[in-house]
């Protein structure tokens, strides 16, 4: 793609879901949106996407600067098990990391279990290779490489139909140069051959997650490489000639060459420009402490940012099962969606979700051949969508099959009160929705010390701004803010990221002995890297910025805590401890006062500042929203006990403008959401074309 450097101008931001594939494209001035939905090769539906929206704003591909792009490439052929012919060296004797593991269960107490890493290895065991060396701490050359070895195992590998390898060898943390050569000899002799080296992928201790994200990326290397060449390759014969940059799991752009490399970084792509969308709206309301709710067609992903953006934990850094150590933004995603299905087990008991109806068929008011209700089935049948509404109109939804698909698939089936007719199954079907994810947030934020009554839920994508009162109120929350075009805020939030890559170093040595001399060093290397990749990446010199940090833990204990690091003046020893027992003290209640303090790893995060997303602002008005009055309909509200009908007023929300007042009950449409007003809550439009519903006291 074209090589120019990252400046702001006409950008595109596109992000690939499980049902639609959304993309928005901004200018200095306006905004343009689109929705298609996503295709088997998702390369297909981002193109396509990027070439209707360019139509729409009547621009020539040739115009367009940047193309800001979440994928689901990585996190589908993980939890999919697909992916490249992987093999592994590794240092004698330690062929079967991958498979012992930490001898733990990811269930504790269950006797019948899927153990993911020994029941769909990354890497099969025939595909292991041992080879003589070894590499003790702090970096001594035990046993040298063997390179004999080492080209008798790749040749068996090649031969067995091996295309990417994982070299893994004990200790290259602390000196790489083994897996650096083994990687030459490899490069040399094969050079169709992928290699992905561990000290490359996460340079810090742990061997069985440190191999197995090693082996991670080894296995999606090629096929992340080959969508990446085959996206570049359609746009550039659709005419396009952008900046492409990848979205990280850390919440970080990326070029395509680095993903390319390390596709790993990439396993919550989609989901971390959520996080950063919900950030935005919220700084832009001025509310700091957040609960974003991204609830698509297939899936709903929470994540609480208590004043900032919070980084999953290392020891529940997994995607699909799968241990995978880089930095990735803590989200929790639940099978609660648009085209979640209602259904009855085998004990009759009532589920929704995760079981999902898709894009294709979707749900049965799609008339594309699905019979299972779903919860956009539900909301359909309890007035809330409107059918000729829907995407513009561009979808006309067959309340009738809905609600007849209600009364076979759920009414028919059972004799209970709450099943009695189709309204009362579909208030039922919300209800089991809603306390799904209700729960899912109590955990996110109850169970880690978080106050949900604190917080405003930002929610978005196509369904979340349908549930979000009703969730808001089980969790006892006053204040929901809806982004503007809700059904592509994930795309938008690809554009407010910046470039952001993550380096560390394993040190484990006790704290009082490492010298200053040495932190300064390798955070000077590891900031240098930094350097490096931005400058490769075009990033205006003056926009870089470099945040160092340091992974703490006392003598004996299994996990660290990260804090901030302000350099080696002064008494930074005791300064470092003091810093580290706060936060200590924050996490578990209590820190311990005399016992050594180990300094595990230097971590230095290099960010180079793209952000130009500037929102449009809307035209100021008064109080009275009746201008974008369109109709009034019959809603039905309440319990599946006590269904409530409700004759309410319908707004266009295009024609919403700055400071009106729409008050609950009422429904705002538009083009890819549906915004329900509750009784007894009021939405207000914001400058920049949010909605924030407040709970009437």
């Amino acid at each position: 793609m074209g090589s120019s450097s990252i400046t702001a101008g006409v950008r595109i931001g596109v992000d690939v879901g499980g049902t639609n594939t959304d993309v928005t494209l901004v200018t200095d001035e306006e905004e343009y949106i689109y929705k298609t939905p996503s295709t088997a090769d998702p390369s297909e539906s981002t193109v396509s996407g990027i070439v209707e929206v360019t139509k729409l704003a009547e621009l020539d591909p040739g115009e367009v600067d940047q193309v800001f792009h979440g994928t689901t490439v990585a996190t589908n052929a993980l939890i999919e098990h697909e992916g490249a012919k992987t093999g592994m060296l590794t240092t004698r004797g330690f062929r079967d990391i991958l498979h012992i593991g930490r001898h733990r269960k990811p269930h504790s107490f269950s006797l019948q279990q899927t153990i993911p890493w020994q029941e769909n290895p990354i890497v099969e065991r025939r595909h292991r290779k041992e080879v003589t060396e070894r590499i003790q701490p702090p970096g001594e050359v035990v046993a040298p490489l063997d390179e004999d070895e080492v080209r008798e195992a790749i040749r068996e590998l090649v031969d067995d139909g091996v295309e990417s390898v994982a070299v893994c060898y004990l200790h290259s943390y602390l000196n790489p140069d083994h897996e650096a050569r083994t990687r030459e000899i490899i490069e040399a002799e094969f050079p169709d051959v992928s290699v992905s080296t561990s000290h490359e992928v996460v340079s810090q201790f742990r061997e069985f997650e440190r191999f197995t994200t090693a082996a991670i990326n080894a296995r999606l290397e090629p096929v992340m490489s080959t969508y990446l060449n085959r996206l570049e390759d359609r746009l550039a014969d659709e005419g396009f000639d952008a900046e492409v940059l990848i979205m990280q799991s850390n919440g970080g752009m990326s070029s395509v060459d680095t993903v390319a490399e390390r596709p790993v970084t990439t396993l919550v792509s989609g989901p971390a420009a959520g996080v950063l969308s919900a950030e935005f709206e919220g700084r832009q309301a001025g509310k700091p402490n957040l609960i974003m709710l991204d609830m698509g067609g297939t899936s709903a992903d929470i994540s609480v940012v208590p004043g900032r953006v919070l980084e999953r934990d290392p020891r529940d850094s997994t995607v699909g099962g799968y241990p995978a150590i880089v930095p990735m933004l803590d989200i929790e995603t639940i099978g609660a969606g648009g085209g979640s299905i209602a259904w009855f087990d085998r004990a009759m008991g009532f589920n929704v979700g995760p079981k999902s109806a898709g894009a294709e068929p979707g749900p049965v008011c799609y008339g594309r051949g699905n019979d299972q209700p779903t919860t956009t089935d539900a909301q359909v049948t309890l007035g809330r969508i409107d059918p000729g509404a829907f995407l513009g109109g561009a979808l006309d939804l067959d309340a009738d099959a809905a609600r007849e698909a209600i009364q076979t698939q759920l009414c028919d089936r059972v004799d209970q009160a709450r099943f009695e007719t189709p309204d009362h199954a579909a208030l039922a079907t919300l209800e089991v929705a809603n306390m799904n994810m209700y729960r899912a947030i109590r955990e996110q934020t109850v169970q880690r010390g978080y106050d949900p009554r604190e917080y405003t839920i930002v929610a978005f994508g196509g369904a979340g701004p349908m549930h979000a009162a009703g969730i808001a109120e089980q969790l006892d929350v006053g204040t929901v803010l809806i982004p503007p075009s809700p059904g592509i805020a994930s795309a938008r939030g690809l554009l407010t990221g910046n470039v952001k890559y993550d380096y560390q170093q394993t040190v484990s040595k006790r704290l009082e002995s490492v010298a200053g001399e040495y932190i300064d060093e390798t955070f000077d290397r590891l900031e240098a890297k930094g350097r490096a990749q931005l400058a490769r990446d075009d990033v205006d010199e003056s926009k870089w910025s470099f945040r160092t940090s340091i992974d703490c833990l006392y003598e004996g204990q299994g996990y660290e805590l990260n804090v901030d690091f302000d350099g080696t003046d002064g008494d930074w020893h005791a300064r470092t401890r003091e810093r580290f027992e706060e936060k200590h003290e924050a996490e578990y209640g209590h820190f311990f006062e005399n016992d050594p303090v180990e300094l595990l790893n230097l971590r230095v995060t290099a960010v180079g500042d793209i952000q130009s997303y500037d929102p449009p602002v809307l035209e100021e008005g008064g109080d009275d929203p009746s201008a974008a009055r369109t109709t009034e309909s019959a809603v039905l509200f309440g319990t599946s006990a006590a269904p409530e009908e409700r004759t309410v007023p319908r707004y266009d929300r295009e024609k919403l403008q700055y400071g009106n007042v729409v008050e609950g009950p009422a429904i705002v449409d538009e083009l890819d959401s549906t915004v329900v007003v509750n009784p007894g809550w009021t939405a207000t439009v914001l400058g920049n074309g949010a909605v924030e519903l407040r709970r009437d006291d």
